[in-house]
């Protein structure tokens, strides 16, 4: 049985989802050609037509799968016309945003350069403005991604390249999707691209028996390695190791896990005597701020605003969890001979400790609070 032959007899949910894909998505597609190009007097208007429009759309389409699913019971109508007028129209509303998308990225519509979040603080960008600044710090990315859509939504508008077509834009488009959905891109967006992907997994659905059968014959001819135990075996470590890898890594990494985050340095005593408020200012060494991250990252910065790259002191860190301290090692002086430091901790209580510390020739204490996240 082919592709072709299942076709004739579908279920009523089958008629709907086709319906609602080619219907709602052509429709979604025209306004959002034409909306933007309204005059802005009517702007207030844009947003309540849109969704009557869709509203229409929608009703629309689960009336016609009704319609349909009733006549091709009767015997009265033909189904694989209707359903290759709505896979038609559904290739090609998909094919011609996706090449609208493209083309943006190439010219530079799309993920173009923005003053506002370039001269912004990363952890005050919304989820939207980090996803636009991440993709539009390379041009070059931008095009390999509009190069995918374009030549994806190309080969959509015939029927030889579709299946072709859909394994180039559903990887895509499954990115997009959980984007747009975990950094809050909006509802508009999220709706296209959810509707997109959709409609690439109906018409690739539509192919699924003729996709078994092209597995069932193209098995790899090579001749197996080992018998089936050592093949076992050998698909279980490549499983196992890796997993046991990082559990012991996460282990590791997490006996110092307590101590992450951001830590004020409320009060620095270095050799017996109090560091000014607004030392910082002339003395990078004057600590404001101090970072432990994981994977043994250690940062202090004396700016007590925003962390400043050129003005902080990086160092690598190695926590003895039975010891409750940390032996710092600095790369300051000569990175192929590192100081090993070691730094006391005193008092910690989750969210307070306090350090004392050599330095080089500086002994010093500091009070430390961690800062809420």
């Amino acid at each position: 049985m082919n592709s072709a032959e299942v076709m004739h007899n579908t279920t009523w949910f089958s008629k709907f989802s086709l319906s609602f894909l080619a219907i709602v998505g052509a429709a979604n597609t025209v306004l959002f050609i034409i909306l933007p190009l309204l005059p802005y007097k009517i702007s207030q208007f844009i947003l309540p037509a849109g969704f009557f429009t869709l509203g229409l759309a929608i009703l629309f389409s689960i009336g016609f799968s009704f319609y349909w699913h009733k006549k091709e019971n009767n015997g009265t109508f033909n189904s694989i016309q209707y359903i290759s007028w709505l896979s038609t129209l559904l290739r090609y509303w998909i094919a011609f945003l996706l090449l609208d998308f493209g083309f943006q990225k190439i010219f530079e519509v799309n993920f173009n350069y923005s003053y506002h979040i370039n001269d912004s603080l990363s952890s005050a960008l919304t989820g939207p403005e980090l996803t636009w600044k991440y993709y539009g710090f390379s041009y070059g990315l931008a095009v390999i991604l509009a190069f995918f859509q374009i030549i994806g939504g190309v080969l959509l508008l015939f029927k030889r390249t579709t299946l072709l077509g859909i394994a180039i834009l559903l990887p895509v488009m499954l990115n997009i999707v959980l984007i747009n959905v975990f950094y809050s891109i909006g509802p508009i967006t999220l709706f296209t691209s959810i509707l997109i992907t959709l409609g690439l997994v109906h018409l690739f659905l539509q192919q699924k028996v003729n996709i078994i059968n092209f597995f069932n014959q193209h098995k790899s001819i090579l001749p197996s390695i080992g018998n089936n135990f050592s093949r076992s075996i050998a698909r279980v470590l490549c499983i196992l190791i890796p997993l046991l890898f990082v559990i012991y890594y996460n282990y590791d990494v997490h006996l110092s896990k307590k101590y992450f985050g951001k830590w004020k340095v409320t009060s620095m005593i270095r050799n017996g005597k109090l560091v000014t408020e607004n030392q910082w200012k002339q003395d990078t060494l004057a600590w404001k701020t101090i970072y432990i991250e994981e994977r043994g990252k250690m940062y202090y910065c004396p700016n007590p605003y925003m962390y400043v790259d050129s003005t902080s002191l990086f160092m690598k860190y190695h926590h003895d969890d039975k010891e409750q301290n940390f032996k710092v090692i600095s790369y300051e002086k000569n990175r192929n001979k590192p100081d090993t430091i070691p730094v006391q901790i005193n008092n910690f209580r989750n969210n307070s400790m306090q350090w004392k510390m050599i330095l080089y020739k500086d002994t010093i204490q500091m009070e430390l609070k961690r800062e809420n996240h």
